[in-house]
């Protein structure tokens, strides 16, 4: 929870960074980042995170930073930045057998260790070295080095890297990126962006001469336009030495003449649609755009943080603004981004039914221009206003300790063009700027907003259905006669009532059943039936004390398990998977959301249900202090009534409404195919018309009934007093209602959802696209343990890597592959899945390489693989037992007595690396065979 909160408040300094201000009206750099620009214009940033107490040892993150991407390629070099990107990894002048082989032998892996990305405006490398020394780090950096200036961009090396673009660039080929880039040529009309896919066309991918690629690098891989950004625990003042000798020596050249990114701002309103057919949405949309350049003034400080409080109070006022809304528009929703460097983009939408888009223009022009006039309310300027300073006083120590966030902000900072400030002298001079702000002064924003000459209009329908909203002209007269019109009043705030549960008028008992005071661990018995397994974590915090310090944490930890999982034998899986969702939309019967929402928050309730085929778990968490309070809240999670009308009546009206969307996107179709093989003509993705029509409220409550009168295992991970817990057991828990154990095995039965035995094909030639996917699903039984569970997760990922060196590295077949292999507790089975895109004419030799890879596993395990796993589990199972020892304990609590119904697992996680040997994972290997399995093929269609 404290990482998430310092997130939030790192992210709150960031959007108010423009309004603070030193003594000169300027901002300045935080002083602790040790910053320089070479005299060939190379700039580095360096931040030592051993300034910060709880700083990650031994951990750097490193960013090269290339201030050119796609809008710097001309027209005949259509994805040569993202090319080049590829291409620098290969030969370099000192790395003639391959820069990634030289970050393979420093330890790295692709994806993990090492990594790249090339957008629009810059191209980004990315290394992270678990462990630091002065050795590492210089490698590094001279790997840096290469990348950046000396390069090579070979013929031959082209030739392979260009199948592993074209794969990218084949990955990219689904409805949701066909529509995301249609609507950004829409948002970015009248600028290059639309003409310069970062990704380039499969044409440029395969046509496009090295030379292109190497002129681009020439020009635009200069010191001057690169940045070098280190989080490390290291001395700047050394690093900055070697930076000056690495980086340093380069000349510089002049860069060519850069395009213009930002679009030509006009006064015109511009319509379009998305008109792709796989579209699963009736929507409106109407967008404004407005040149806001970054001024670091104390003007321009002030200017960002009205900006913000406009975004904030808008938000607000747009949301409220749903519970006025016409039956057939379901939702009003706005935005605010950047189209480009200094253009950014206010949008507004509403979803609607199909045939309803007229209606939802209507709607937006009536509601936008009811905001204009009325501006916001006193009141909730005044209550944003006091969130910024009480914000701002939280930030002043929280900021002070960002963790690796030191690396992300000085990256966004770099990348902006914007300067990262001391956070206690920024958040200072927020309170300097705030008094100067008035609600006129954000009104008069959000004003000229809305009034922004640039405009655009474009509809979304299912399956891309031609929609018809009028000409330009209609549509300004509709909205000058909003602006014209008389409206009724915004919606104002509601007030949040602060609830009280409701008391608890019964009580059970308990009795003890067994104690293990080695585990400081005691089982018990409740009245209605239920059992009690209780830990104290203080006991086996002694056997960790090299690496946990349990004074340090005041969580206790709660679930409840019971069998009342969805895949029943008799009744409809959907019935009680809708139930489950419409208690937990419920909350507590008679709250609204936004008071159970400001109860949970104000008590630090943290509460969780996850239901699946076989079984049901409630998860919570919360200070001991209010441990009690999570136990009454669980408990009224019980109580009926327990699903209120209104929210069935909402939840149902919009899964019946998805479900009569009749678009069937290929990818759809192609993953129903495939558990229709796997599972069996009975198994449904989603659940159709036909299947909710029947599900009343009643009978939905009954289901809802059945499900909580199921019999409940609780594990609690306290350090509280153990009278103290009982006593709050007593009340809370053995209280509820549930049927005795005999009745409820008679009534619920449920089964595992189990891939078929057997060797089954699936050959669907439906693609619309250049395309083909492979999937391959097997399993084998197998009797669950943590030794196993643990092997078979290292062996997965053991496996991804091996597939990736061959149908990636090697023959160059794939972008990309997914490798899944866990052992089921639930099912008892080994299960494995393997997935990847590739080019229709080598998807055949690429699954065949597969399984012969599969085939010979035994190869896969080496006696270093084996040391460097072992290593890893050390490393990853004593920062679990640092960072989060109780959790852990509740969830292997869990585990060990669901499967074994006694508390083994606990006596021996200590022994889990013992279990990562040569010899187990041999004997593994050779026990795995894999009979049982799906191959799937989607093929494109065919051109007969």
């Amino acid at each position: 929870m404290m990482f998430y909160q310092r997130v939030l408040s790192v992210l709150f300094c960031l959007l108010v960074q423009p309004v603070l201000a030193n003594e000169v009206g300027e901002l300045s750099w935080d002083k602790r980042i040790v910053r320089g620009t070479l005299d060939n214009g190379f700039q580095y940033y360096i931040f030592d995170s051993r300034q910060e107490s709880d700083y990650p040892e031994q951990l750097t993150m490193a960013t090269l930073f290339v201030k050119a991407g796609a809008m710097d390629e001309e027209q005949d070099q259509l994805g040569v930045a993202h090319m080049v990107e590829h291409m620098v990894f290969h030969e370099s002048d000192d790395y003639p057998q391959s820069v990634r082989s030289a970050l393979t032998e420093l330890g790295l892996k692709q994806g993990r260790g090492f990594n790249a990305m090339t957008n629009s405006e810059n191209t980004r490398y990315m290394m992270n070295l678990k462990k630091t020394d002065d050795k590492s780090l210089s490698a590094m950096l001279k790997i840096y080095q290469q990348m950046a200036f000396y390069a090579q961009i070979k013929d031959e090396s082209l030739i392979k890297e260009r199948l592993v673009i074209e794969e990218e660039w084949r990955k990219k080929l689904s409805p949701r990126t066909r529509i995301n880039e249609e609507k950004k040529s829409l948002l970015r009309v009248g600028s290059l962006y639309p003409e310069r896919p970062v990704i380039g066309t499969q044409e440029s991918i395969k046509n496009t001469s090295v030379e292109r690629l190497k002129a681009f690098y020439q020009d635009w891989y200069q010191p001057s336009n690169m940045a070098l950004i280190l989080y490390t625990p290291s001395n700047p003042e050394h690093l900055a030495k070697q930076i000056q000798q690495l980086f340093g020596q380069v000349e510089n050249n002049p860069l060519p003449p850069r395009h213009e990114k930002d679009p030509q701002l006009d006064d015109t309103l511009k319509i379009g649609q998305l008109t792709d057919a796989a579209g699963k949405i009736n929507r409106v949309a109407y967008l404004l755009r407005y040149a806001n350049y970054y001024d670091n003034s104390q003007q321009g400080r002030r200017n960002g943080l009205i900006d913000y409080m406009a975004r904030r109070l808008l938000t607000q006022q747009v949301r409220r603004q749903n519970s006025t809304l016409d039956d057939q528009v379901r939702t009003f929703s706005s935005t605010k981004g950047s189209v480009s460097p200094n253009v950014d983009i206010l949008g507004f939408s509403v979803n609607v039914d199909t045939g309803f888009h007229a209606l939802g223009l209507s709607v937006l022009a009536s509601e936008l221009a009811a905001i204009q006039q009325q501006g916001f309310y006193q009141a909730d300027f005044d209550a944003i206003r006091q969130k910024v300073m009480d914000t701002v006083e939280t930030n002043k120590q929280a900021a002070q300790q960002r963790g690796s966030l030191w690396s992300m902000k000085m990256l966004d900072a770099v990348a902006s063009n914007k300067v990262l400030a001391d956070p206690e002298m920024s958040n200072n001079q927020v309170l300097e700027v705030l008094p100067t702000i008035h609600l006129d002064d954000v009104n008069q924003r959000m004003r000229d907003w809305l009034s922004s000459a640039d405009r655009i209009l474009y509809s979304q329908a299912v399956g891309g259905k031609k929609v018809e909203l009028g000409n330009a002209e209609a549509v300004e007269k509709l909205f000058s006669n909003a602006l014209q019109a008389t409206h009724n009043p915004l919606q104002k705030a509601v007030q949040v009532v602060d609830k009280v549960l409701p008391e608890s008028d019964s009580s059970g008992e308990y009795r003890l059943l067994s104690r293990d005071t080695q585990l400081g661990l005691s089982e018990w018995q409740l009245s209605n039936g239920d059992g009690l397994t209780l830990l104290d974590p203080t006991v086996l915090a002694e056997r960790y004390a090299d690496v946990y310090q349990p004074a340090e944490e005041s969580i206790s930890y709660f679930s409840a398990y019971s069998k009342a999982g969805y895949q029943v034998l008799e009744g409809n899986h959907w019935a009680e998977q809708i139930a489950l969702q419409l208690s937990e939309a419920t909350g507590i019967y008679g709250w609204t959301e936004k008071e159970l929402i400001k109860w949970r928050q104000t008590h630090k309730i943290n509460l969780s249900i996850k239901q699946k085929a076989q079984s049901v778990f409630y998860r919570g968490n919360t200070e001991d202090e209010n441990f009690d309070t999570l136990f009454a809240y669980y408990h009224q999670s019980q109580s009926l009534p327990n699903i209120n009308l209104p929210v069935y009546q909402d939840v149902m009206e919009t899964l019946l409404r998805n479900a009569k969307v009749d678009v069937v996107r290929v990818n759809e179709a192609f993953a129903r195919a495939v558990a229709k093989t796997r599972f069996g003509d009975e198994q449904e993705l989603v659940p159709s018309v036909e299947g909710l029509e029947p599900l009343s409220f009643a009978e939905l409550n009954q289901v809802r009934e059945r499900q909580i009168a199921q019999p409940v295992q609780y594990f609690i991970v306290s350090r509280l007093d153990e009278q103290e817990l009982l006593m709050s057991v007593a009340k809370h828990l053995a209280s509820i209602p549930r049927v005795d154990t005999q009745t409820a095995s008679s009534v619920w039965q449920t089964q595992a959802v189990l891939q078929k035995a057997g060797h089954r094909i699936l050959d669907l030639p439906i693609n619309e696209t250049p395309k083909a996917e492979f999937r391959l699903y097997a399993y084998q039984d197998m009797p669950w343990s943590p030794q196993l569970a643990l092997q078979l997760i290292y062996l997965g990922e053991r496996l991804e890597e091996v597939l990736k060196r061959q149908l990636r590295d090697k023959v160059q077949g794939v972008y990309s592959v997914r490798v899944g292999l866990e052992l089921n507790r639930e099912s008892n089975r080994a299960e494995l899945s393997v997935q990847f895109s590739s080019d229709p004419q080598r998807v055949d030799a690429l699954a065949s390489q597969t399984e012969q890879v599969l085939a010979d596993l035994p190869a896969l395990i080496t006696p270093q693989w084996v040391a460097e796993t072992q290593a890893a589990f050390v490393d990853v199972e004593n920062n679990r037992l640092k960072t989060s020892f109780r959790s852990t304990l509740v969830h292997r609590l869990e585990l060990s007595f669901v499967k074994f119904d006694d508390a083994r697992y606990l006596n021996d996680m200590s022994q889990l690396a013992g279990s990562l040997t040569l010899d187990d994972f041999q004997k593994l290997v050779h026990s795995l065979q894999f009979d049982n399995k799906v191959l799937a093929y989607l093929r494109p269609k065919s051109s007969e």
